[in-house]
């Protein structure tokens, strides 16, 4: 036997007893870690870990390591599933989206409807319980990213192999990936219309949310209505990159513009999660709300019936774009789709001489 041999073997051996230490689904050591700890070769320890792999003692997940692995669940035990794939965070979106499984459940009496938390660092997850929750077909909500890329749909695909997918929220027509999400551009529109059929003619955008297609369409929705019926409009971006608080610099951003002073009449907001710090520089600067200024958002109606005052909404219809997607999954139809929001009167809206 070689020395390199019995440098594997003995390896093999060491690992070996630290794989007993660990229960299934914990995280093994890193190769970085058992090179320093052992002193070998990045190679050797990948021909170690790759023993453990063929011998069923290790699984290894693509950019997240070597774990060991769960008992597998008995398939012909789980029923029939559809599985709603989402990011786990903490978010009314989400909310939204269990309480509209529970009360669609019993349309789908010979399915279970399953909501799937995974890692929200990732645009799409790079694994999923398909086989042991015996999913049939899902949705998946990306995770927090601008614009889906090619290596996103890549990644899709490898999920569309298993069966049919649709994702939620984003438009993906492009890339040949059935997907349902909300009319972006007409809500847009029907934001605009709202302020114009009041009597509305120089309305502020607040772009309160990193750069991307969706937002991108509902700017354009307003911008082009507005245009078309001769309305003045000034685009406040707020300069949201990924993974900031949006809420902070959107107030920072607005409470700047109240200070040098603004002749727009009304706010259309393209995001009910962070409009709601312009809403605050508002508050402190002595702007009422409508009186003063009226604001009209595009966004999710939970979050803006909290606000102070609740808020004029175009709404996201997650409810109906997670109805859409489970009547094209259980017909074998899939294709992209989008909803038509509606507009949600609260009284944040009036007229500018009123």
């Amino acid at each position: 036997m070689n020395q390199n041999a019995m440098k594997l073997d003995f390896l093999y051996e060491n690992l070996k007893r630290e794989l007993s230490r660990l229960a299934p689904g914990e995280r093994f050591l890193s190769v970085r870690d058992i090179m320093r700890e052992y002193n070998v070769s990045q190679q050797m320890v990948e021909r170690a870990l790759d023993r453990f792999t063929t011998e069923g003692r290790l699984e290894s997940i693509p950019r997240k390591g070597c774990f060991i692995p769960r008992p597998i669940r008995n398939p012909e035990a789980v029923p029939p599933t559809y599985m709603v794939a989402v990011p786990n965070w903490i978010s009314p979106d989400i909310d939204e989206i269990q309480s509209a499984l529970q009360q669609l459940q019993p349309d789908y009496p010979d399915m279970r409807l399953l909501l799937y938390r995974f890692d929200f660092r990732y645009a799409i997850p790079p694994e999923l319980a398909l086989r042991t929750e015996n999913v049939k077909g899902m949705l998946l909500m990306p995770g927090r990213v601008n614009t889906l890329g090619e290596t996103d749909v890549a990644a899709l695909n490898v999920f569309r192999r298993h069966g049919p997918l649709i994702v939620l929220c984003h438009h993906l027509a492009n890339f040949n990936v059935p997907s349902v999400g909300l009319d972006d551009m007409f809500a847009g529109n029907c934001a605009a219309h709202h302020l114009y059929s009041l009597g509305h003619k120089k309305i502020g955008i607040l772009v309160s949310e990193p750069p991307s297609s969706i937002i991108g369409n509902r700017v354009s929705g307003i911008e082009n209505y507005a245009r078309l019926h001769d309305m003045e409009v000034e685009v406040i971006d707020c300069g949201i990159q990924g993974g900031e608080t949006a809420q902070e610099k959107t107030y920072r951003k607005f409470e700047q513009v109240i200070r040098r002073g603004f002749d727009f009449t009304a706010l259309a907001g393209i995001s009910g999660d962070s409009v709601t710090g312009a809403l605050n520089a508002c508050h402190n600067c002595g702007i009422a709300i409508p009186d003063r200024l009226s604001v009209v958002v595009i966004g999710n109606t939970a979050v803006t019936a909290t606000c102070a005052p609740p808020l004029d909404t175009v709404s996201v219809e997650l409810t109906e774009q997670i109805r859409l997607a489970l009547e094209m999954l259980s017909s074998g139809h899939c294709e992209s789709r989008t909803v038509q929001p509606e507009l949600v009167r609260r009284n944040s809206v009036t007229a500018p001489d009123s």
